[in-house]
């Protein structure tokens, strides 16, 4: 059995069935998205937004609970909205953003390592980045990280292949403007790190390995019409309508996250280190071959052909690029690539796991290196390096399968289920109420288009400066003063309100159980109507009843 499936694999090495490469990437990519419940607050606040927009017809606007929210920018919120409009609103289609960006990102990596450094490095490097349950598990997670980070890996791919083409005397420029529509993409995903991120790898790579020509490729005049041409107009747009925007995205959002240390997560300079080495097993237990000085020494002096007793009718493009310069260049940009975005993101104190996905490819590319090296060599039997080969591969396919189970098994509660239960009650005029949280999945499970009240002390100290979900809302808030004093509520507020609606207004009121419904007098001895260990919901109808029992000596009109 390990024989055959060594055979098979050095098959897959030599001449991999195209249509195999690319559908069955994907399809991997994809199989278990719909395995794991909705995960908050992340998948639950930006699948909301786009919801919001899309139920809201405002396509150019992010809203959270109807207020302008510009934590991030709208790539993300076009694609899911995109989904919802095909798929319909779910989980499953919230996470589709993600998959995209994993599967371009894979399919980039594939074919410029085919292109520089052969086949079968080509397909250990893809297999390699597939299987990394750190990107398997981004590929299915909806949020914005997985997003940008396809997108600055294939802005760096594209760059870089240009930057190589120039060089080579091959025709260039289409690869030039799509790397200036990659980074423009980039920015619409999560801001300056679209563009920065791979332009100083590019440069940094430029630089070292002499390659000048490369700043003239990447910054030739169509290059940068084109990144302005898709980049600034969203940005304009919402500066006309409100003048403090540019400020709060940039400033405060972007450059201030970046250098204080008054936000979330605050972490060592070393956090990532460790944690792409662990999250990228068992593939970086093949790192190590990076430390050797023949390694940078001569690489092109190793063939990156799979065996030498490779199948007679094997595609003779895999014994790789034997081009010294190529070689080197593309071991230097994957060093770049890992060294500056690591530094980058080892800078501010505030660090969050999914912000160093964007090395991943560049780790997929140096494994496939030290591999592809090790196969071609001479000097040992290559029976038991491919085996190795197949070893890993199938063990870190098995862990990203076992981490996705075990995601699914122990992820805590949300709001889907109530969400579906109380749907078929649940009336377009009807208002959804929230007690001191804000349950960011249920208006989209339940195909609410009308913004919430969300009930708390909004007149607390010092609720601007505390990193969670009230901050959001309040900065929200700050941009649309008047719908922030119509859904950013007090408990006195929610209660007048209540007593004063016309008979059959139906309300909805979501609360925690971690929190005491006691105190809660509305609450305080009502029944909920449906139950979650995330939340419970109460139905409650306008109407004499309800204002003989809660309503007392409150006024009951105007």
């Amino acid at each position: 059995m390990i024989r055959t499936g060594t055979g098979a694999l050095r098959r897959l090495l030599a001449a991999p069935p195209r249509a195999a490469i690319f559908l069955g990437s994907g399809a991997w990519l994809l199989w278990l998205s719909w395995l794991r419940p909705l995960t908050l607050p992340d998948e639950g606040r930006y699948g909301g937004v786009a919801w919001e927009m899309l139920s809201h017809g405002s396509h150019l606007l992010p809203t959270l609970n109807g207020m302008p929210f510009f934590h991030k920018p709208p790539l993300y919120y076009w694609l899911a909205e995109a989904a919802y409009s095909v798929f319909g609103p779910s989980v499953w289609a919230a996470r589709l953003p993600s998959w995209l960006a994993a599967w371009g990102v894979a399919m980039a990596l594939y074919f410029f390592l085919r292109r520089w450094r052969g086949e079968a490095t080509a397909v250990i490097g893809l297999l390699a980045l597939l299987t990394q349950p750190f990107f398997f598990g981004g590929a299915q997670f909806a949020n914005l990280d997985t997003l940008v980070a396809g997108l600055i890996g294939m802005t760096i791919l594209s760059g870089a292949a240009a930057v190589m083409r120039a060089g080579a005397g091959q025709r260039y420029h289409a690869l030039s403007v799509l790397t200036g529509l990659l980074a423009a993409l980039g920015v619409l995903a999560k801001g300056l790190i679209g563009v920065v991120l791979p332009g100083a790898v590019l440069v940094l790579w430029i630089v070292l390995r002499r390659r000048w020509r490369g700043l003239a490729v990447l910054l030739w005049p169509p290059v940068i019409v084109v990144f302005l041409a898709v980049a600034l107009p969203w940005f304009w747009a919402m500066q006309q309508r409100f003048p403090d925007f540019l400020h709060y995205f940039f400033i405060y959002q972007q450059l201030d996250r970046f250098a204080d240390t008054g936000f979330n997560n605050v972490q060592p300079f070393w956090f990532y280190v460790p944690l792409v080495l662990g999250l990228a097993l068992p593939w970086t237990l093949w790192l190590g071959g990076c430390l050797r000085k023949a390694f940078w020494a001569n690489p092109a002096a190793v063939r990156t052909a799979p065996t030498a007793e490779a199948d007679a009718g094997a595609d003779a493009s895999a014994a790789g690029n034997a081009d010294p310069a190529s070689a080197a260049d593309v071991r230097w940009l994957m060093l770049c690539w890992l060294g500056v975005i690591v530094v980058f993101f080892s800078i501010p104190a505030s660090k969050l796991v999914g912000y160093i996905q964007p090395v991943l490819p560049a780790v997929a590319a140096l494994v496939a290196e030290v591999i592809a090296a090790g196969l071609g060599r001479a000097d040992a039997p290559s029976g038991r390096r491919t085996r190795a080969l197949g070893l890993t591969l199938s063990g870190a396919a098995v862990l990203c399968v076992v981490a996705n189970v075990l995601a699914a098994h122990y992820a805590k509660p949300n709001n889907v289920a109530i969400g579906r239960q109380a749907r078929a009650e649940f009336r377009p005029g009807d208002t959804l109420i929230a007690m001191r949280f804000y349950p960011y999945d249920l208006p989209m499970v339940l195909h609410s288009a009308k913004p919430a009240w969300v009930v708390d002390d909004w007149d607390r100290p010092g609720i601007a400066k505390r990193d969670n979900w009230r901050k959001e809302l309040y900065d929200a808030g700050m941009f649309d003063p008047a719908s922030m004093r119509q859904l950013l509520i007090s408990e006195a507020e929610m209660r007048r309100r209540m007593c004063a609606a016309p008979d059959g207004q139906g309300f909805w009121i979501w609360a925690d159980p971690g929190d005491s419904f006691g105190k809660y007098a509305m609450l305080r001895d009502e029944a909920p109507r449906y139950k979650a260990p995330r939340g419970s919901l109460w139905y409650m109808e306008a109407g004499d009843a309800f204002r003989r029992q809660h309503c007392g000596g409150t006024p009951t009109g105007g």
